[in-house]
C-alpha cells in the first residue's frame, strides 16, 4: 500500500521513510509499475552510492516472477547500470533474468523483449554492460522454453518486432537473434497454418533484401520443405482468399521460394495442393501471373503440375466437373489442368528454363506423368519431341520409356521415327567395324 501510495503520489519525503523498510527486509515483492517509479526516484535520491547499488539490487530482484519487465522498467534498468556500472548490478540482472518460472511458457514475444533490453543494454553502456552476454541467454531460452505452437497475432508480431530490431541495431550483434527465430519457426512448422506461413515468408523476403544475414541457405530450404508439408493442411477457402487479397505477393513468393530452394517431394506436396479444385487452381496460376509473371508460371508447371493428373487419387474430381441445370456433368480430361495454363501462357511449350529444358522434357522424365498429360504437351509443341533434353542427352521418347511408359515412348516417337533409324544406322557401322576387327 505504501509503494502504491508512493507511485501515484512521487512522495519523497514517504519514498525516503519507505527505503529502511526495504533495506531492513530480507526480501521484497513488487510489481512492474511500482518496480520502475522506485527505481527512478532511487536514482534521484541522496542516498550514497552503495547505499542506492544495494537497494536498486533489492527492487530488481524483487519484482513479482509471475511478471515480466515492460519496456519502461528495461530502460530504467539501464539507465541504473549506466549510473551505477553494470558490475555492481550484474548479480540482480541476472537473478532477474534466469528465474525459471518467469520464463517457462512464454510465447516468442517474451524472448525478443529481452533480446532488445541486451542490445539497447549493448548500445548504451560503455563497454556494452553485459548486453552481449545476456543477448546469448536469451537466445538460448528462446530454444529451451518458448512453447512451438504459435498463434498468428504472436509470429506477425513477432516478425514486426524483429525487422524493427534489425533497422535499430549492429546486425553484427543480430546475427544469432536471426538465427536462432528462424530456428524456432521451423521447429513449430506441425502447428502453422497459412497465416504464419505468410509471416515467415514475408521475413524471409525482407532478410534477402536487406542482404545483412547471407545467403540463408539453409533456412530457406527448410522454409520451402515446411511450406510444401504444411500445404496439405491449408483451407482451400483460406488460400483461395489470400490469393484474392492483400496477401497474394506472399502466397506468390512462398511458392518462388519453393521451386527455387525446394526437393521434388515438396513439388510433389504442393502440385497436389494447386489441382485439388478448378476455383482454387484458376486463381492460383493468374495470381502467379500477374504478380510474378512467366517465369515462375513456368517453372511451377515443369516442376508441380506436369507429375499429376485432375484424375489422380488426390485429386477431387468432382470439383473439376462442370455442372448445368437440365444436362449432364461434363466430367474433366485428365490434362484439363495443363492445358488452363497453356491458355494463359500459350509460349510456356516453347520456352527452355534456367536448365535449358522444356515442359516436354519435364513430362516425359516423370514416372507419375500420365499418358494425357504427355499428349497435352506434345500436341501444342511437336517439334520438342526431336530436342534432347539436356540434363539426360535423351530424347522425350526415351524418357518416357525409362519410366516405362510405354503408351508415351510410342507417340512420341512416332514424330519422329527417323531418331531411331538414325541410331540403327550408328549401331550398325559400329557392328561392322568389330567384325572386320
Amino acid at each position: 500500500e505504501v509503494c502504491k501510495k508512493i507511485v501515484e503520489t512521487r512522495d519523497y519525503d514517504l519514498f525516503d521513510r519507505l527505503l529502511p523498510v526495504v533495506e531492513a527486509k530480507e526480501k521484497s515483492k513488487f510489481d512492474v509499475k511500482s518496480c520502475q517509479i522506485l527505481l527512478q526516484m532511487l536514482m534521484k535520491s541522496r542516498k550514497n552510492t552503495a547505499s542506492r547499488v544495494a537497494l536498486v539490487s533489492k527492487i530488481i530482484t524483487g519484482l513479482s516472477s509471475s511478471v515480466e519487465p515492460d519496456e519502461l522498467l528495461y530502460d530504467t534498468i539501464i539507465d541504473a547500470v549506466e549510473k551505477l556500472g553494470h558490475d555492481k548490478l550484474s548479480d540482480a540482472i541476472e537473478v532477474l533474468l534466469n528465474d525459471v518460472v518467469r520464463k517457462r511458457t512464454k510465447d516468442i514475444g517474451f524472448f525478443l523483449k529481452r533480446m532488445e533490453f541486451a542490445l539497447k543494454l549493448n548500445k548504451r553502456v560503455e563497454g556494452g554492460g553485459g548486453g552481449l552476454n545476456y543477448l546469448e541467454a536469451a537466445t538460448n531460452d528462446l530454444s529451451s522454453y518458448a512453447p512451438i505452437k504459435l498463434k498468428n497475432s504472436a509470429c506477425a508480431a513477432a516478425v514486426s518486432t524483429i525487422l524493427d530490431m534489425i533497422s535499430t541495431y549492429n546486425e553484427t550483434d543480430l546475427s544469432n537473434v536471426v538465427e536462432a527465430c528462424l530456428n524456432f519457426f521451423h521447429r513449430g512448422t506441425a502447428h502453422q497454418f497459412l497465416q504464419t506461413m505468410m509471416d515467415r515468408t514475408h521475413l524471409l523476403e525482407q532478410l534477402l533484401a536487406m542482404n545483412k544475414f547471407g545467403s540463408l541457405q539453409s533456412s530457406l530450404v527448410e522454409f520451402a520443405a515446411d511450406f510444401a508439408r504444411r500445404s496439405a493442411n491449408f483451407y482451400r477457402n483460406d488460400v483461395k482468399a489470400t490469393l484474392e487479397g492483400e496477401r497474394k505477393d506472399m502466397f506468390i513468393q512462398a511458392a518462388a521460394f519453393l521451386i527455387e530452394f525446394g526437393t521434388q517431394n515438396d513439388f510433389d506436396r504442393f502440385g497436389k495442393l494447386s489441382i485439388k479444385s478448378v476455383d482454387l487452381f484458376s486463381v492460383f496460376i493468374n495470381a502467379v501471373l500477374d504478380t510474378s509473371g512467366q517465369e515462375l508460371l513456368r517453372d511451377i508447371l515443369n516442376k508441380c503440375l506436369l507429375q499429376y493428373s485432375i484424375t489422380d487419387v488426390d485429386t477431387s474430381i468432382s470439383l473439376w466437373t462442370v455442372r448445368k441445370p437440365d444436362e449432364p456433368d461434363i466430367l474433366p480430361t485428365p490434362s484439363l489442368h495443363v492445358k488452363k495454363v497453356f491458355e494463359l501462357y500459350p509460349n510456356v511449350v516453347q520456352t527452355v528454363d534456367k536448365d535449358k529444358r522444356l515442359p516436354l522434357h519435364y513430362a516425359a522424365a516423370s514416372a507419375t506423368a500420365s499418358f494425357e498429360v504427355i499428349m497435352e504437351v506434345f500436341n501444342v509443341c511437336e517439334g520438342a519431341a526431336s530436342i534432347r533434353d539436356p540434363m539426360t542427352g535423351l530424347f522425350p521418347f526415351q524418357l518416357a520409356a525409362s519410366n516405362d511408359n510405354v503408351e508415351s515412348s510410342f507417340s512420341l516417337l512416332l514424330a519422329n521415327p527417323n531418331l531411331v533409324s538414325s541410331g540403327i544406322k550408328v549401331s550398325e557401322r559400329k557392328r561392322k567395324r568389330s567384325s572386320s576387327a
